[in-house]
């Protein structure tokens, strides 16, 4: 019994040294005006003892965009803009409604160490962006959150750039994906503030 006590607890401190923590997480304006036109940034970033600066890379990624609030404020979005070092294997998406779904890019390891020579080392890496355009008559807030990850990984990693071999999460056992979203406040259009200052001093004189 002390036996399988020593090993499971050996096993617990093998898994939390190998951890993985991944994250998923957008990047957006703080404020914007009614109609306005705002791009959104969504970005991975992983931390853990498998990513050893300069040796590790990212491998690929699969994740929707969801505006989990403010969706009636959303005249329309774009499909993703992949970045260059996942464009090879992108997929824009689709939109449906305020939503992009089905976003995914990657880039080959470095096998034999002419595969991929310019393979992006980066860490935290942009992975796309899109651009949200704002109804001209909402006022309030609008938010973008990363979702659904892909059933093959939301984000993964190559621990050696020039293997092959990825860790994968949130399926992978020992990775965590963690998603953040990005609130952006829309707020009346200097030609609407101009009209309601107009109004208020009719509204004065009226008095």
């Amino acid at each position: 019994m002390k036996t399988a006590f020593a090993l499971a607890a050996v096993a617990g401190i093998a898994a939390a040294a190998s951890a993985q923590s991944f994250e998923i997480y957008m990047v957006a304006p703080a404020q914007v005006a009614q109609g306005a036109t705002y791009t959104v940034e969504v970005w991975g970033h992983i931390v853990g003892s498998r990513w050893v600066q300069g040796t590790s890379a990212f491998a690929g990624f699969g994740i929707d965009a969801i505006a989990s609030s403010g969706a009636a404020g959303v005249a329309s979005i774009t499909t993703s803009s992949i970045a260059s070092w996942a464009a090879g294997f992108g997929s824009n998406g689709i939109v449906q409604g305020a939503n992009l779904v089905n976003t995914s890019g990657g880039q080959l390891a470095n096998l034999f160490g002419f595969l991929n020579p310019n393979i992006n080392m980066n860490n935290p890496l942009m992975l796309f962006t899109f651009d949200v355009t704002v109804s001209n008559s909402y006022v309030g807030n609008i938010t973008y959150t990363p979702a659904n990850p892909n059933p093959n990984g939301g984000l993964s990693f190559y621990p050696v750039s020039t293997d092959g071999a990825s860790v994968i999460a949130p399926n992978d056992a020992g990775t965590t994906l963690t998603l953040t979203g990005a609130t952006t406040q829309v707020i009346p259009a200097p030609a609407s503030l101009a009209l309601l200052g107009l109004g208020g001093l009719v509204a004065r004189r009226r008095r």
